[in-house]
C-alpha cells in the first residue's frame, strides 16, 4: 500500500492509496459539513442536500449516476453525520475513470432542480416517518436531546417534517454554494488504478474549483452537567429498551484510547463484564452493550440493553454495580491484554477489502486534519495501563453526569417513573504479517462417513475462517418443531463439553476471534474467524462447539426467554409482519410459509433432549460440509480434522419428502392494519430453485429493477415520490422461492403505489427491457460479486453452500461468466414466467384510519 497526500492550491485535499490486492477501487468525496454546521432554520439541510446530489447535473440525468456506477460493477451511496457529508462508491477498477468522473460531476455540479427538490422532500419525509416507527431511533433521539440541550448534536440529523417540507430551492442552493467548496473537501481514491493518470485526473477536476475561504463555524459548547437526568418514553412496541450515556470524548481527546479499552472490558463482546454478570449470570437482560461515541466534538460513553419490564430496575442496579467494581477494584491484567488484542485485531480484519482499510484515512483527514491518526492511537492503546483505565472509569462514569432513557410499551403494567429509575441505578453502594504466497485452488476431501471438507489456502492476510453447513433449518421443521433450529442456533456456540458459557466467551475473546452459529430456511451451521497465530486455540474452540455443544439448563431457560421476547419484538417490525402475511399465502403448507422464530407454545415445551436431538440430526455426515479458507497448511489441518469428524455417525432420522406447494392460480389480496405511521406493500410471485438455470436471468432482472439506478427507484421514488424505500426481493430455495417488490410508503399513498407498481410491471412485460439496462445489471452483479469475494468469509460460505446444495464445485468462480453469458431473450422469458399479475400475491399492511 502506498499513500500520497496533496493539498491543492485552492485548499482541496487529495488522498491516493495505491493497492493492487484486488481489481477494485473505492472513491469518496467528503465535505466538512454536517448537521452541527446548521442553524435552527437549516436543521436537516445537509441531509436534504445529500439526497439532491443524486438528482442530476447538466451532464447527468436523474438516476444516471447510479446507472453508471452500478453498471461498472459497483455501488454508490452517501451519508450525512453530525460532522460531515460523504459521497462514496466502490467499483471494478477496469471502469475507474468513468465512475470517478460521474460521482465528481454529481457532487460539484448539482442541478438542484425545483421539481426534483419537491419530490425528494416527500422521500425524506418518508424516511423521517420510518425512523419514528423504529424503537432504536426513537430511544437514541430522546437520549441525544437529553444530553445535548444546547449543542447541535441534540438535533436530528435528518431534520423534522416541518423543516424539510419548508426548504426552498434558494435555501438549498445557498447552502450548497456556501459549504461545497474546495477547502471543505477531502477526496480519496484507493485501490487498483494507474497512479499518475489518476492523480492528473483528480487534480484537473478538483484543482479547477475556485479558491474560497471556508465559513467560520459558530462553536456552541454544551454546559457542564452536574446532575443526573432521566427520561421515560412510550411507544406501541412489545419490548423494553434501555440507554445510558455519560459525557465523553471527541476523536482528538487524549482519553479516547483508555475509554475504548474500558468500553471493551465493560460491555463489548460476549466475554465482557456486563455480558457475563448482567446477562449470563443474573439473566436480567436479553442483550447489553457499551460503546464510545467519539465524533469531532465532545461525544458520549454509552451503554444499553433490551430486557423485560419487571427487570428494568434490577438491571440498572446490576449495570451500576459492574461499573463500580471497575471504579473501586480496577481491572485485571488479563482483561486489559484481551481488550488491547481485540482492538488491534480489528485493524487486521479491516484489511481484507479496499474500502475497509482506506475510508478511515479520509475520515481522520476530514475530522482531525491529518490522516495518520491510527498509528498514534494504537501506540496509545499499547501504552495504556490498568490504573489509567480505572481512573478513566472514575472520572467519566460519574452518577451526576448520567443520562438515562427508557423506551417502554404504552400498555404494560410496569410503568416506571424516571426518578425511580435513577434511584434504582444509584442503589448500589459504593501480531506479524507473513510474506504473501500464491493462493492455491480449493481442495475437496470426502471422509469415509461422507462428511466433506474443503480447503483453500490464502496467505495474503494472517487470518483463517471456518464455515460449516448442514442441511436443516426451517425447511425440515414440522409444526411442533417450528423454531427449534433458531433456538438451537442461539445455544450452539454458547457452551461446550470443555467450556461453560463464561469460559467459552472469555476464551474466544483471548483469541481476538469470533465463533457463532447461524440458521436459515435451508441450512444451519457454525462460523469461526480467527487470527492465524491462534490456529490451535481457534480450531479447538470451533470443533468443541461443532461436536460437543452443552445445552446447559440455566442457559437453555435464559435463551428460551430471549426467544419468546424475540417473537414479541417481531411484531414491532411492520415490514416483517407484511412479509409474514405474504409467506403464509404463498406457502400454505410448505415450511417456507412459517416464521423462523416459530410459536410461543413450541418454545415453552422444548427441553434439553429436544435441542440435543436437533444437533444430532444436523450433524448427519452425508449432509454436512466444512469449508476452511485462509492462512494455513492443508495437510496439517486435514490431519487434525479428519480423525475427529470421521467419528460422526449417520442420523437415524428418516429423510423427509418435502413437496412444493402448487403455484397460485389467481390473484390474492391481503390487507391488514396497525398503529404505525408508514404503510408496507409486497407484490410477489412464486420464484425459482437453486437448480433452475433461469436463476441467472432472474438475478439480472432483479438487479435492473432494484437499486438507485433501477427503474422502480427512478419511477416510483424519484419521479412520483411514492416511497422512501422501494426494492425487489429475489430468493431461491431447495423448493421454489419467491420474487417480489417491496415498498414502504405513506398510508394515504397505498393505492397510488399499487397503481405505480402495476404500471411498471406491465411496461416490463410488454418488452420494455433495454439492452443498456441489461448490460448495466450484468456489470453491477459481476462487479458486486467480485468485491464480495475479496473476503475469505464469502469464499468459504460460497464453497460450503454450493457443496451442500449439490451445485457445481466451480460455481463460485464461474458465476460471473454465467451472468455475462445470459442472452437478452432469456431475461424477457423469465420475466414472463415469474411475473404473472393475475397470479400475484399482494400483501398490504397500513395504518388504521384515524377516527
Amino acid at each position: 500500500m502506498h499513500l500520497t497526500r496533496t493539498i491543492l492550491p485552492n485548499g482541496a485535499t487529495l488522498l491516493l492509496i495505491e493497492s493492487h490486492q484486488a481489481p477494485v477501487c473505492y472513491f469518496s468525496i467528503g465535505l466538512r459539513v454536517g448537521s452541527r454546521y446548521e442553524n435552527d432554520s437549516e436543521s436537516g439541510l445537509s441531509h436534504m442536500l445529500e439526497h439532491m446530489l443524486f438528482k442530476g447535473t447538466a451532464k447527468l440525468k436523474v438516476g444516471e449516476l447510479a446507472k453508471i456506477i452500478e453498471g461498472s460493477g459497483g455501488d454508490v451511496n452517501a451519508y450525512t453525520s453530525f460532522d460531515e457529508t460523504v459521497y462514496y462508491a466502490t467499483f471494478s477498477s477496469r471502469y475507474w475513470e468513468r465512475s470517478l468522473e460521474a460521482l465528481s460531476d454529481s457532487v460539484l455540479n448539482a442541478a438542484l432542480d425545483p421539481q426534483e427538490l419537491a419530490r425528494e422532500q416527500e422521500v425524506v419525509v418518508e424516511e423521517i416517518l420510518r425512523g419514528k416507527d423504529s424503537p432504536n431511533r426513537c430511544l437514541s433521539q430522546g437520549l441525544f436531546e437529553q444530553v445535548y440541550q444546547k449543542h447541535p448534536y441534540g438535533r436530528p440529523i435528518i431534520g423534522t417534517e416541518e423543516k424539510v417540507r419548508g426548504f426552498s430551492r434558494k435555501q438549498v442552493w445557498d447552502f450548497y454554494q456556501k459549504h461545497y467548496i474546495a477547502p471543505n473537501m477531502v477526496v480519496l481514491l484507493a485501490g487498483d488504478f494507474p497512479a499518475k493518470k489518476a492523480y492528473a485526473r483528480l487534480e484537473k477536476i478538483f484543482g479547477s474549483l475556485a479558491k474560497k475561504t471556508a465559513p467560520k463555524e459558530k462553536i456552541i459548547k454544551e454546559p457542564k452537567q452536574n446532575k443526573a437526568r432521566s427520561l421515560v418514553l412510550t411507544k406501541e412496541i412489545q419490548s423494553y429498551n434501555l440507554a445510558l450515556a455519560f459525557p465523553g470524548p471527541s476523536l482528538k481527546d487524549q482519553d479516547l484510547p483508555c475509554l475504548d479499552l474500558l468500553s471493551h472490558i465493560l460491555g463489548e463482546g460476549e466475554g465482557s463484564r456486563l455480558d457475563m454478570e448482567v446477562k449470563e449470570k443474573k439473566q436480567l437482560v436479553h442483550s447489553v452493550y457499551s460503546h464510545v461515541f467519539s465524533p469531532a466534538q465532545p461525544g458520549l460513553f454509552m451503554l444499553g440493553a433490551t430486557l423485560e419490564g419487571p427487570k428494568v430496575e434490577k438491571a440498572l442496579s446490576a449495570i451500576h454495580e459492574s461499573i463500580q467494581k471497575i471504579q473501586n477494584q480496577g481491572i485485571g491484567v488479563g482483561e486489559l491484554q484481551r481488550a488491547k488484542l481485540n482492538i488491534k485485531s480489528d485493524a487486521i480484519y479491516e484489511k481484507e477489502t479496499i474500502q475497509g482499510f482506506s475510508r478511515k484515512y479520509a475520515y481522520y483527514e476530514s475530522i482531525l486534519g491529518h490522516y495518520d491518526f491510527e498509528q498514534r492511537y494504537y501506540q496509545a492503546i499499547e501504552e495504556c495501563n490498568a490504573a489509567e483505565v480505572q481512573q478513566i472509569a472514575q472520572n467519566y462514569l460519574d452518577f451526576n453526569k448520567l443520562n438515562l432513557a427508557l423506551l417502554r410499551p404504552q400498555k404494560r403494567a410496569f410503568q416506571q417513573q424516571s426518578k425511580k429509575l435513577l434511584k434504582a441505578y444509584q442503589g448500589i453502594k459504593k501480531q506479524k504479517i507473513q510474506k504473501p504466497r500464491s493462493n492455491l485452488e480449493p481442495q475437496w476431501v470426502t471422509l469415509k462417513n461422507g462428511f466433506r471438507l474443503i480447503f483453500q489456502e490464502n496467505h495474503l492476510i494472517p487470518t483463517f475462517v471456518l464455515r460449516s453447513a448442514h442441511l436443516g433449518g426451517l425447511r425440515v421443521e414440522k409444526n411442533q418443531e417450528n423454531g427449534i433450529h433458531y433456538l438451537f442456533s442461539q445455544l450452539w456456540a454458547r457452551s461446550t463439553a470443555k467450556y461453560n458459557s463464561f469460559e467459552l466467551a472469555r476464551t474466544i475473546e483471548k483469541t481476538a476471534g469470533s465463533l457463532e452459529a447461524y440458521t436459515g430456511k435451508n441450512l444451519s451451521g457454525l462460523r469461526g474467524d480467527f487470527l492465524s497465530d491462534k490456529m490451535d486455540q481457534g480450531l479447538d474452540l470451533f470443533l468443541d462447539a461443532l461436536l460437543h455443544p452443552s445445552i446447559e439448563g440455566e442457559g437453555l431457560n435464559f435463551e428460551k426467554m430471549a426467544h419468546l421476547e424475540a417473537i414479541k419484538r417481531e411484531k414491532d417490525q411492520p415490514s416483517q409482519q407484511c412479509f409474514r402475511f405474504f409467506f403464509e399465502a404463498l406457502y400454505p403448507k410448505h415450511p417456507y410459509g412459517r416464521s423462523m422464530l416459530g410459536k410461543e407454545a413450541n418454545v415453552r415445551a422444548w427441553k434439553q433432549k429436544d435441542l440435543l436431538h436437533c444437533h444430532q440430526n444436523l450433524l448427519n455426515p452425508k449432509e454436512s460440509v466444512l469449508a476452511i479458507v485462509g492462512d494455513f497448511d492443508t495437510q496439517e489441518l486435514l490431519d487434525q480434522l479428519g480423525p475427529l469428524l470421521e467419528k460422526l455417525k449417520p442420523s437415524k432420522k428418516q429423510k423427509q419428502t418435502i413437496t412444493p406447494d402448487p403455484a397460485p392460480k389467481q390473484k390474492i389480496f391481503l390487507e391488514n392494519f396497525n398503529d404505525k405511521l408508514q404503510a408496507h406493500i409486497i407484490v410477489g410471485f412464486r420464484g425459482l430453485t437453486f437448480y433452475d438455470q433461469e436463476r441467472y436471468a432472474l438475478d439480472i432482472l432483479n438487479n435492473l429493477l432494484s437499486g438507485q439506478g433501477g427503474r422502480l427507484f427512478l419511477e416510483l421514488r424519484d419521479k412520483m415520490s411514492l416511497a422512501y424505500t422501494v426494492t425487489t426481493v429475489n430468493q431461491e430455495g431447495l423448493e421454489p422461492g419467491y420474487f417480489g417488490i417491496y415498498m414502504g410508503t405513506e398510508g394515504s399513498k397505498v393505492e397510488k403505489a399499487l397503481e405505480g407498481i402495476e404500471k411498471e410491471l406491465k411496461k416490463l412485460l410488454a418488452g420494455g427491457i433495454k439492452k443498456e439496462e441489461v448490460a448495466r445489471a450484468k456489470r453491477a452483479l459481476v462487479g458486486g460479486y467480485e468485491m464480495e469475494i475479496q473476503r475469505k468469509s464469502m469464499i468459504a460460505t460460497q464453497l460450503a453452500f454450493n457443496e451442500v446444495y449439490g451445485l457445481a464445485r466451480d460455481e463460485w468462480q464461474a458465476l460471473p461468466q454465467k451472468i455475462l453469458q445470459v442472452p437478452h431473450q432469456a431475461i424477457e422469458d423469465v420475466a414472463r414466467k415469474i411475473i404473472q399479475p393475475d397470479k400475484a400475491i399482494i400483501s398490504v399492511l397500513r395504518p388504521k384510519a384515524k377516527a
